[in-house]
């Protein structure tokens, strides 16, 4: 079946298949991986979803701000099993 015949799925899977052919150059890989995620973006733009744009979360869903993990994590010390 032609890549034009496909759906866009089929297409998406076909392209990332490609992709995992370690005989090609990367940079042709990457092409192919690119092109999939085009595909994917189309596909979830035509439907109305909303595809995120990377970056790092900075508030958390309560509406508060995340601490940072050197607050968020125990301070020292051994864990001791109790006797019993």
């Amino acid at each position: 079946m032609a890549m034009n015949q496909m759906t866009p799925a089929a297409k998406v899977a076909k392209l990332r298949k490609m992709a995992e052919d370690k005989s090609l150059p990367q940079d042709v890989r990457n092409t192919y991986l690119d092109e999939a995620v085009k595909l994917e973006e189309k596909a979830a733009k035509g439907a109305g979803v909303k595809m995120a744009k990377g970056g790092s979360v900075k508030k958390m869903m309560g509406g508060g701000y995340a601490a940072p993990m050197k607050t968020a994590m125990a301070k020292g010390g051994a864990v001791k099993a109790k006797k019993k």
